[in-house]
């Protein structure tokens, strides 16, 4: 074999290698990104706390119907969208989007122009946003209902599922914007799952005002796991066998923070931070010993 000929043969097999090692890292950033976003078991009842980096997001499947509560940041719009057809959902009987902070509303415009929405829960208190703007602009395009819910309204779906608004009060003004987040309780085969938006300690406080049975045995921890919320009082009344922590990796807050962490293991309560552990999904199945419904 000639000189030139092995040159062609040297170059050919490093353009072949080049293009296998290429194909390699494409199918493993494939697999790492459809584990990341894509639904990991089936069951026709379940939560979905859904990775969403620093934001929350949360799915509740029951028989054919299906909740959103929060979309993430508008960053995380099409990851929101592609989830929930992952998941199968074709509709929504209700979106519920808890407070005005982008974090927690951003994709909810893409989500109602995507998937028929009947009802879109707000608390009253609004903000003077783009993110806020462009999430009724849709609503009001897409002719979805929006309506602020009253303290112990109930909105049956699905199988036996039940969601229970517990706050904030009608007409109620925060001047922090957080503890104007809507609290609500899902319930289904005995089991509650509480979900706090991003309740700090005065919204807390009055929850246990008005609701000192917050027995639950799924949290979905205030504020990311800031230490402004999930005061010791109010872990002691929903003293919940499982904490969901939603905030994004290396996130510029420092949540979740070492405190909340501390009470939580002290306690004795799992935790799952979707920073560290991705999306989780809780199946609704009945279980021995959890608390009643």
């Amino acid at each position: 074999m000639s000189s030139h000929e092995r040159q062609k043969l040297s170059r050919k097999t490093v353009i072949l290698f080049s293009i296998f090692t290429v194909l390699v890292v494409c199918y493993e950033l494939f697999l790492w990104f459809s584990s990341s976003i894509a639904p990991t078991s089936v069951t026709t009842s379940a939560v979905h706390f859904v990775d969403v980096g620093q934001g929350d997001c949360a799915l509740i499947v029951s028989g054919t119907e299906a909740i959103l509560i929060d979309a993430g940041m508008t960053a995380a719009s099409e990851r929101v969208v592609t989830y929930l057809q992952q998941a199968g959902v074709s509709k929504l009987t209700a979106a519920i989007a808890t407070h005005a902070h982008e974090d927690h509303i951003g994709g909810m415009a893409a989500v109602l122009r995507k998937f028929p929405t009947k009802t879109l829960y707000l608390p009253s208190q609004t903000a003077n946003t783009r993110a806020y703007e462009s999430m009724l602009d849709a609503a009001e395009e897409m002719g979805t209902q929006v309506q602020v819910p009253t303290p112990g309204q109930v909105l049956q779906f699905g199988e036996d599922a039940a969601m229970t608004f517990l706050a904030p009060p009608l007409d109620s003004v925060y001047e922090n914007l957080n503890d104007s987040s809507i609290i609500s309780l899902f319930s289904q085969n005995g089991q509650r799952v509480l979900f706090m938006g991003d309740a700090e300690t005065l919204a807390e406080t009055e929850l246990l005002a008005t609701h000192p049975d917050l027995t639950c045995d799924v949290l979905k921890v205030g504020h990311h796991g800031s230490n402004t919320s999930s005061t010791d009082a109010f872990l002691d009344a929903a003293h919940p066998r499982l904490a969901v922590i939603s905030c994004g990796k290396f996130n510029d807050y420092g949540h979740p923070h070492p405190k909340t962490i501390q009470k939580l293991t002290a306690r004795g309560i799992q935790i799952h931070c979707t920073a560290e552990q991705g999306t989780y999904i809780y199946p609704m199945i009945k279980q021995e010993g959890v608390s009643a419904a």
